[in-house]
């Protein structure tokens, strides 16, 4: 196959084409035909190389571009999936192929970055797990990257229905005028005769998820968090787009958001707080908390728009941010002249660490004082540039897509930064930026990765995404594009792979429960979360997760209990098991009044539930029952229902404090 010639017009189009865009849709431009005829006929001459044979497709059988392509407009799209930016550029191709059908090919080629991306199987895992449905080939040799003269990632380029390369645009950020010019351009310069694109794709079976395959209940799961107080495991389910909740035995307890509120868009890091489950909702650009009891969504910082501001400032739902990736709590209280709760957040899409102050935050170090009001949201580390570059001076050193947060309890935050391929740590409280693992010394060097153990920027890493904190001061590392779990010395640097953990798929996520020894891994493309048992040589075991969650049936909306005085009702269940009276069953009641929100639990027993003192406009009852079948399986079933009083019933089922409510939970 040939290659464009490398010197004059091809060194010049993405220039000319940029200039082109700011024309036609910058700031105080306009859509003229004749500016776009204009730069058709004198830049629309270099015939577009073909794609080479042999190669892999995804969602498509082999196409050509002077073949079963010709005739209609193709636009390629130059990426690696573990590039952010490249992510960043997916909803607008999407909306663009929603918005012509017809006419329009868009070709993702992947030129994988990583030895990892070039394997055909991951490239249909992140295919699956990005929702692209247009066709993708693996150009795992770079053909196609070094035909085009291709420099950095993501990069399209638009071919005419002639087989003429016409536009070329680096970057992600002018991605949303591209697409104008492609529906301009259709519209002006319509495609003829050509073979539907559905024809090409008959044959062929689209990318279906490994989830389904497997049948797990999860579906690309990306982080994953344990939780000492409740003893369970909080998973982002990220396939899914939501976060469920488990026990220590997988069986999921609640899933969040609720059905009534805002939707989350790939969630990652997580974790709680003071009663409230925060999530990186990491497609939407924002974070968000749910309350564990109620569920309702809430929008810590970010518009739900991704932002491009370095610096920030704002309060958090005015505060525009980009793809928040993880997060942790660091509490400042135990630093000199520090005090306040502080959320850390791994700002993957501007390469950077901010901080959203969970209280009213004081910092001081090197004898300055910053003050920062509760909800102030604002970059902590980091000048935005992609890069591997530490420094002693935070807003001097520079990431390259942090994915992954653990804070040591005393002194570090460490970070999974995943395209330098490092693992580094911000000092507390002056968040001087250092390596501990990984990487090379030249920081704009991203490409110094491996799999190699050793000391510091001796050992190589390929894309960590997660990482957490053993209570030795011992750093776990989720090696993801390696595809294995290892283990970092905080003192001395010195890192090693845990051999006998085998078997996983792109590790994303990492969370310890000290008391029990026992490490929770989110194995993304394996759709599920691993168990490994630091006592027992880091033996490992799969968390079955299971949904078992019923609903009762409702009376019409809701029971609604007529207001009358405080007297207990009885509330009498029946169903075909018994009580398991090994564990213990029970209520718990969230009650609603005038002075708020208030919350006990009562035991069930003999299948008889009392609720005192209804003096409330509202209760949610959320029953738990552990029960046993006569064959001798045990369950554990979870039901919530809503209890409201009122004087007008409007004909629902009506149920005064003195009767029995009877409940059929088969």
């Amino acid at each position: 196959m040939g290659s464009l010639d490398k010197g004059g017009y091809h060194d010049t189009l993405p220039s000319k084409s940029k200039s082109l865009l700011q024309t036609l849709y910058g700031e105080g431009g306009s859509v003229d035909e004749a500016v776009i005829t204009c730069h058709l006929t004198n830049h629309g001459t270099m015939t577009a190389v073909e794609f080479p044979e042999g190669a892999a497709w995804v969602n498509s059988q082999p196409l050509a571009i002077h073949g079963n392509l010709k005739g209609r407009y193709i636009l390629l799209d130059f990426f690696t999936y573990c590039c952010i930016n490249c992510m960043h550029i997916l909803p607008a191709l999407h909306q663009l192929e929603q918005d012509v059908p017809e006419g329009l090919c868009v070709v993702g080629v992947h030129s994988g970055k990583f030895s990892n991306e070039k394997n055909s199987d991951n490239i249909m895992n992140a295919v699956s797990r990005y929702k692209i449905t247009h066709p993708v080939i693996n150009d795992q040799n770079y053909d196609m990257w070094n035909s085009y003269n291709i420099i950095c990632w993501p990069t399209l380029v638009l071919i005419n229905p002639s087989g003429k390369i016409v536009l070329i645009s680096i970057g992600e950020s002018d991605v949303d005028k591209v697409c104008k010019f492609v529906k301009d351009l259709v519209r002006i310069s319509p495609p003829t005769e050509l073979l539907p694109l559905s024809s090409l794709q008959d044959t062929v079976t689209m990318v279906t998820d490994g989830a389904e395959k497997s049948d797990s209940v999860l579906k690309y799961p990306g982080k994953v968090y344990y939780h000492p107080d409740s003893n369970t495991i909080f998973i982002s389910d990220t396939g899914n787009n939501r976060v469920v909740q488990t026990n220590s035995v997988g069986e999921i307890l609640n899933k969040y958001p609720g059905p009534e509120s805002l939707q989350l868009d790939s969630p990652q890091g997580l974790l709680v707080y003071k009663g409230w489950l925060y999530v990186c909702d990491t497609n939407n650009h924002r974070v968000v908390r749910m309350e564990l009891e109620r569920g309702g969504l809430e929008v810590v910082c970010g518009t739900g728009c991704q932002g491009h501001d370095l610096e920030g400032g704002k309060l958090g739902p005015e505060q525009e941010i980009s793809s928040p990736w993880d997060i942790e709590i660091v509490s400042l209280n135990s630093y000199p002249g520090c005090h306040g709760d502080l959320l850390v957040i791994a700002m993957a899409g501007t390469h950077q660490i901010w901080g959203f102050a969970l209280t009213d935050v004081v910092i001081t170090f090197r004898g300055q004082k910053m003050e920062h009001e509760e909800g102030k949201t604002w970059r902590l580390a980091g000048n935005g540039e992609e890069a591997n570059k530490n420094n002693s001076y935070p807003h001097k050193a520079s990431f390259a897509q942090p994915s992954g947060l653990r804070y040591d309890g005393c002194k570090y935050v460490y970070i999974a930064d995943s395209e330098s391929s490092t693992v580094r740590s911000l000092e507390l409280p002056s968040f001087a930026v250092k390596n501990l693992a990984g990487g090379g010394l030249d920081p704009s060097d991203l490409f110094s990765y491996g799999d190699l153990d050793g000391k510091g920027t001796a050992a190589k890493l390929q894309h960590p995404i997660g990482v957490t904190v053993l209570s030795n001061q011992t750093v776990l590392v989720a090696d993801s594009y390696n595809h294995k779990i290892k283990v970092v010395s905080a003192k001395s640097r010195v890192v090693f792979t845990c051999s006998q953990i085998a078997g996983l798929s792109e590790p994303s996520g990492l969370s310890y429960d000290k008391q029990a020894g026992t490490v929770y891994v989110a194995d993304t493309n394996n759709h599920t979360v691993r168990v490994l048992r630091e006592n027992e040589g880091w033996d490992s075991s799969n968390l079955s997760v299971v949904d078992r969650a019923r609903h009762i049936r409702n009376f019409g909306v809701s029971w609604v209990l007529k207001q009358a005085d405080t007297k207990t009702v009885t509330i009498s269940l029946t169903f075909s098991r018994k009580l398991n009276s090994s564990a213990s069953s029970n209520t718990k009641i969230t009650r609603y009044t005038q002075q708020g929100r208030e919350e006990e639990e009562v035991p069930v027993s003999d299948n008889v539930l009392e609720l005192p003192s209804l003096d409330s406009s509202a209760l949610n009852l959320l029953i738990t029952l552990f029960t046993c079948s006569e064959d001798g399986a045990c369950y554990m079933d979870k039901y919530l229902h809503r209890i409201n009083f009122a004087e007008e019933t409007d004909g629902v089922q009506v149920f005064k404090p003195e009767e029995t409510v009877v409940v059929n939970l088969n």
